[in-house]
């Protein structure tokens, strides 16, 4: 038993040794995700979402602080400062200036830089091999959103799933990420700007 203890700790520092990945803080291995995703271009994503109310298929579109995200019948541009939601039962378009805490329910990146807001951040257990977990804890009081963890891809560095609970356990959701793809060419800027030109007759109605 002894020996075997002693062979999985050397084991573990020739890891160390050759893996940054595998011997980084939680912190660290958030940003180098990030890092990786936005270093050349834009990234491309193909998510499903479970909630309590039924599960939705969606796509988004990353660059920086940018993204298109189409899902449930709406696609939504931001820009950076800007927001556009189309919703296509309704032919309207809703403009708007979203703050930090509305685009973490739409950018999946956002919620990867919660610990500089207030999250505790330490590494799980799982037994799926080649996947690191990372569980984000509230420290503030009263706040809604009580923990996320991040199943991430240890080689990949994507994350392969999103779970976000409330305070109490209450409501539940789940991304579940099945496709994702670093494109090395950046979109234009106008790729994330409402064209009304492509939505001939559609209400916009401006929220700002």
């Amino acid at each position: 038993m002894l020996k075997r203890l002693l062979f999985i700790g050397l084991l573990l520092i020739v890891n160390c040794q050759l893996s940054i990945v595998n011997c980084q803080t939680p912190e660290e291995l958030l940003k180098e995700v990030a890092q990786r995703a936005f270093a050349e271009g834009y990234v491309d994503i193909d998510f499903t979402v479970y909630m309590g109310d039924g599960d939705t298929e969606g796509s988004i579109l990353v660059q920086g602080d940018k993204f298109v995200l189409e899902a449930a019948g709406m696609k939504t541009w931001f820009d950076g400062k800007t927001q556009w939601t189309y919703v296509e039962a309704n032919e309207e378009v809703s403009v708007s200036e979203p703050s930090a805490e509305e685009l973490q329910t739409l950018n999946p990146y956002a919620w990867m830089s919660l610990y500089e807001q207030g999250y505790e951040l330490k590494f799980g257990e799982t037994a799926v091999p080649g996947v690191r977990k990372v569980i984000m804890t509230t420290t503030i009081p009263r706040e809604e959103m009580q923990s996320i963890v991040l199943m991430i891809h240890e080689t990949e560095l994507y994350p392969i799933r999103i779970s976000m609970a409330s305070r109490g356990g209450r409501d539940v959701t789940v991304i579940d990420v099945v496709h994702f793809d670093v494109m090395k060419q950046p979109l234009p800027e106008s790729a994330f700007v409402f064209d009304k030109k492509e939505y001939p007759g559609v209400e916009i109605i401006d929220l700002r």
